[in-house]
């Protein structure tokens, strides 16, 4: 029985030795996956401040291409009205000249291109202003052009050009004539 013993107690140490070396396997394996789940934190951390930072870009990189699209607009816009306004001008002088039926044929051609140009114009943004006479003078959509006197200071009394909008924002004030 002795013998018996014997082995029982040398499987029970050798047990104990392989529950031992398993429970630090398994404390290691443990200390191993909490390590593997930090750093997938991190790189979870990581990857959505990247992604963050690239819808940033995006919105940034959108903003400044409408920014530089109504740049674009505006400076096209104040580089080509004061032709139009030109042409404008001698089509409305036109009416004291005696024209032929060819010299009317041709200035109503002109008269349709400059319109048909501020119908393309007023397509992509540009809205024309005519303020009403009476209407109080506003410097950010006036230009005074003269005073003269009138009877409530600041009162617009004549239009001498229109104004204009792109987008809401005054690419050219109105020039007026105002009561002092």
């Amino acid at each position: 029985m002795m013998k018996k013993d014997k082995n029982s107690e040398e499987n029970l140490k050798a047990q104990n030795i392989n529950s031992q070396e398993l429970e630090q396997k398994i404390e290691e394996l443990a200390l191993a996956i909490d390590k593997v789940e930090d750093e997938k934190l991190l790189v979870q951390e990581q990857l959505k401040r990247a992604l963050a930072d690239y819808h940033n870009l995006l919105a940034n990189s959108e903003k400044r291409e409408k920014l530089r699209i109504l740049q674009m607009k505006k400076s096209l816009f104040q580089e080509t009205l004061p032709s139009l306004d030109g042409l404008m001008m001698a089509i409305l002088s036109s009416k004291d000249i005696v024209l032929d039926e060819k010299g009317k044929a041709w200035l109503d051609g002109i008269l349709a291109t400059v319109e048909s140009i501020y119908k393309s114009f007023a397509s992509i943004g540009l809205k024309q202003y005519i303020p009403e006479k009476g209407e109080m003078f506003n410097n950010e959509k006036h230009e005074a052009i003269a005073a003269v006197e009138g009877s409530n200071k600041g009162e617009i009394i004549d239009v001498l050009q229109p104004g204009y909008f792109l987008d809401d924002i005054v690419i050219r004030p109105a020039r007026v004539v105002v009561s002092k």
